[in-house]
């Protein structure tokens, strides 16, 4: 059996607190209650009453607006990893491997450029359809 240590109760750590001018230099005033400090390996500075922080977050009127619930946010970034695993397979098969293009320094969201498209190609396909009705008209002259 392993022997047993015997247990030493913690020291209580210390609380400081600074005046305004020794929180003004914070750094100089850790360096002087750093060896006391030690002993326990931690200590608790709270600043002056009256001190302010320059950047306050008030959680209360901080108000966060989701694009959408977990699940649906999963379930989108999951069709869009489809899509590009799809894709990388089907350049591979043609013999090349799939290149994201970067357009400003950023990756081009191909999945947004495909959806796109696919809406697109019904104008697309009715302009096609204009363009041969026009290129049958003028084959008959």
């Amino acid at each position: 059996m392993a022997a047993y240590i015997e247990f030493v109760p913690l020291r209580n750590a210390r609380c400081s607190m600074p005046s305004w001018e020794e929180f003004s230099d914070p750094l100089s005033f850790i360096g002087r209650i750093r060896p006391i400090a030690e002993k326990t390996g931690i200590c608790k500075i709270p600043p002056p009453k009256d001190w302010a922080a320059a950047l306050c977050l008030r959680c209360q009127k901080l108000l966060l607006h989701p694009s959408g619930t977990a699940p649906q946010l999963e379930a989108m970034t999951r069709v869009k990893l489809d899509f590009l695993d799809q894709l990388g397979k089907f350049w591979e098969l043609q013999g090349s491997a799939l290149r994201i293009p970067v357009v400003d320094g950023k990756l081009l969201g191909v999945y947004a450029l495909s959806k796109v498209g696919v809406q697109g190609q019904v104008v697309l396909q009715i302009n096609n359809i204009r363009i041969s009705i026009l290129q049958c008209l003028l084959r008959q002259d």
